[in-house]
């Protein structure tokens, strides 16, 4: 509905990745009609398509650019930073465990930074919530049932998570029991803070029954974006999106470390590994550099930048560099800009629609982008 992206009938769409990941490569129309693989495109002709700076630092496309939409709750989880990507990534390969395998944690060697770009209303768990502030939602008994005691400083957090993930099935249900009970304490407070966990853990339930992944809201922050907002989520921090649409750009990775609200596979023991309880999202404001609204982030993977004309207009984007833009309104033309003002000829002019997305290479040079509406372009950090 926010981009236009068609979807098959009678079926949810969740996401579309736009990239060249070897799980869920995009598909092209190459310069001679053909439809292929990204992935096969860029890896038959690496300087081409990616230019010699970036084919040298990363050997890929650095990043994945993705349309996320979340009616209920998604699931918990964590992304490694690269080191531990590496490392869990190259001891499943030495365990034999299949790439493709529902128990994989590591399905690559990269770490997966991302900003999220709000295009409709957006709510997220989002990083940890102060010590007492968490006790104070936890109230008296589930505080004293998980052992929460903030005197202990961060890692009270990890011993938190640790205790509720790993309880048998009866404990389960008393701390559901438990859980549910303070939750409706804390729906009819009159703190706004304290209503919206009560109301947000009853969602949680309502969706994950028995699931103690339910309990995230009462030690997570709950982070709501406007659309044009954007939140920055480094390595380390754990998150469940739920609810709202965003556009997503990341780090070339599918590596997802899972704390709860899912019936995927669960390594508590990798989860607990990668969490950086001093890690926290960031809200990224964006910079003006007329024509273009640009967020940049730490992570020089990737940079997002918004093309926005109410009446038609052009603007020129530098070359050089693998670039991938998406329609979420109107219509454009991409050309490259000519002496004189005369047009190229109609081959060399791509038409992009609401809805449809297109991959520039980095041998493509300066290009103009020209046309009405809404034009999303994301590119390597460093432009």
């Amino acid at each position: 509905r926010f981009t236009g992206i068609e979807q098959p009938q009678d079926k949810p769409g969740a996401e579309a990745w736009m990239g060249s990941h070897p799980d869920l490569s995009s598909e092209i129309l190459d310069p001679q009609g053909r439809l292929r693989r990204l992935s096969e495109y860029i890896h038959e002709q690496p300087m081409s398509a990616l230019g010699e700076e970036i084919f040298v630092e990363y050997g890929e496309l650095p990043f994945l650019f993705k349309v996320l939409s979340a009616s209920m709750p998604l699931s918990i989880q964590v992304h490694p930073d690269l080191l531990k990507a590496r490392d869990g990534f190259k001891r499943e390969n030495l365990k034999g465990i299949p790439r493709a395998a529902p128990d994989r944690n590591y399905r690559d060697s990269n770490h997966k930074p991302e900003l999220a770009l709000a295009l409709s209303p957006f709510r997220a768990l989002c990083g940890f919530r102060p010590l007492e502030e968490t006790a104070r939602l936890l109230g008296p008994k589930l505080s004293t049932l998980l052992a929460f005691d903030p005197s202990r400083g961060s890692e009270t957090l990890k011993s938190l998570l640790s205790s509720t993930l790993r309880l048998k099935e009866k404990e389960r249900l008393n701390l559901e029991t438990l859980a549910l009970e303070r939750a409706r304490e804390l729906a009819i407070s009159t703190e706004p803070n304290e209503k919206d966990a009560g109301a947000t853990i009853h969602l949680c339930y309502s969706h994950y029954p028995h699931d103690p992944g339910a309990m995230a809201p009462f030690f997570l922050q709950i982070l709501n974006l406007e659309p044009g907002q954007a939140l920055y989520v480094p390595a380390g921090v754990m998150h469940a999106y739920l609810s709202g649409t965003i556009l997503e750009v990341m780090a070339t990775s599918d590596n997802v470390i899972r704390g709860g609200l899912t019936q995927k596979h669960m390594d508590i023991d990798a989860l607990l590994s990668v969490i950086d309880v001093n890690a926290h999202p960031a809200r990224v404001v964006p910079n003006l550099e007329d024509p273009f609204l640009v967020w940049r982030t730490p992570a020089k993977e990737f940079c997002l930048r918004r093309f926005e004309n109410q009446k038609a207009g052009s603007a020129s984007l530098g070359g050089g560099t693998p670039t991938i833009l998406l329609c979420t309104q109107g219509s454009f033309v991409l050309h490259r800009p000519s002496p004189m003002n005369r047009s190229w000829m109609e081959n060399e002019r791509l038409e992009i629609n609401r809805g449809s997305s297109a991959f520039v290479s980095a041998s493509c040079g300066e290009f103009v982008v020209e046309g009405q509406g809404t034009l999303y372009i994301a590119s390597p950090g460093s432009q």
